[in-house]
């Protein structure tokens, strides 16, 4: 009997995955931020696109379309590369956008009929955006047109579920919550605990004036491209552009993590907090509105959670833990159980397989107006 060909999904990225691939073969990267691709490569003819090389004219022509909304929305769109593929997009029975400026663009050209194949998107942040821009304006109403017009609509995790579905006005059972996860197999602990508290992070929802308030001395080690002022914080320091295995290192040889957040929507610090739990750190992590610790991120048990803005919680959390080894070591060893069980890369794809096959067979709700 000849099996029925398999289902082409591609998947669109905004750079890097190309190289990160290869790494990721040798054993140099770990495998979540492929969004799937790599695992579902065995159910569906995958493929993938990204930001590359070879596009200078296209984006010379298109440069003041992506500055004049990047610029007001503070978040990329992504034309030039949905259009650089063009024909390869068309020959996908399934999209797959990982990012806001990926999926802005593919939203627009399913709108214009330039792409026929299911369209999934990924929202990574978009509502934030849209509500310090204002939901009235123009963009903001043209943006909300283009979501309504793709096949699924994902986000990664229950707090950002609601603030989407609020700009949107509808259901959020309309919107796909995908749990994130890591790869359990490259993030694991790698020997040795120093005498520094951890914290690494460059996206905006970090929240770094909150944790250096609440420091109190303690030694202090951020990786981050953000810039702040440590005037006078002798204990603390900043670094920048670790590779994977050098950040696994950093994860194992620390005391302990803090991930501190701003009170955002996006979900902000998944995959920092849980590549620290998946090599036995225990973590600091601030519940935000975009908290995505479902039931399962239990404060004293595999986890210490903290509320937004609350320097004092910060401090009594941080204190606690440097006092406490051995409850550094119990809550780590915790952590990793708890990633192994419920956020895992192969939980994930298995979940995003589901969203898949719902958007292949019509089981899904359109997000249509």
């Amino acid at each position: 009997m000849v099996s029925a060909p398999k289902h082409r999904v591609i998947w669109v990225y905004k750079r890097n995955r190309k190289r990160w691939l290869e790494e990721w073969k040798e054993g140099e990267q770990s495998s979540e931020f492929f969004y799937g691709m790599t695992t579902l490569s065995q159910r569906y003819n995958t493929d993938f696109v990204e930001g590359a090389d070879g596009q200078i004219l296209l984006q010379y022509f298109l440069k003041p379309l992506e500055l004049y909304v990047s610029r007001r929305m503070g978040i990329g769109f992504g034309a030039h590369l949905a259009l650089r593929y063009l024909r390869k997009l068309r020959s996908a029975d399934v999209l797959v956008s990982t990012v806001d400026t990926c999926g802005l663009p593919l939203a627009m050209f399913k709108l214009w009929g330039l792409i026929s194949g299911k369209v999934i998107y990924i929202s990574q942040g978009l509502a934030d955006r849209v509500q310090a821009y204002g939901r009235e304006r123009r963009l903001s109403r043209y943006y909300k047109k283009l979501l309504l017009k793709v096949d699924a609509l994902v986000i990664l995790s229950e707090g950002a579920r609601a603030s989407l579905a609020n700009w949107l006005e509808i259901s959020p059972e309309r919107v796909h919550v995908l749990p994130f996860g890591v790869d359990c197999d490259f993030w694991h602990f790698t020997g040795g605990v120093g005498g520094e508290i951890l914290s690494i992070g460059s996206d905006p929802g970090r929240d770094y004036g909150t944790l250096l308030h609440a420091i109190d001395g303690f030694p202090l080690h951020i990786v981050s491209r953000q810039m702040f002022n440590l005037r006078g914080l002798t204990n603390v320091r900043r670094t920048q552009d670790y590779t994977p295995k050098a950040l696994r290192d950093l994860y194992s040889q620390a005391r302990f993590v803090v991930v501190p957040l701003k009170n955002v929507s996006q979900p902000s610090g998944q995959s920092t907090t849980l590549q620290a739990m998946a090599c036995g750190k225990a973590v600091i992590l601030t519940q935000s509105r975009g908290y995505f610790g479902e039931s399962y991120l239990k404060s004293g048990e595999n986890c210490v959670l903290v509320s937004p803005n609350n320097v004092d919680a910060m401090r009594s959390a941080i204190r606690q833990l440097w006092a406490d080894p051995a409850m550094c070591v119990r809550i780590g060893q915790k952590a990793r159980e708890t990633v192994l069980e419920h956020f895992s890369e192969s939980r994930m794809a298995d979940s995003f397989s589901q969203i898949i096959e719902g958007v292949l067979n019509a089981h899904f709700v359109r997000t249509r107006s």
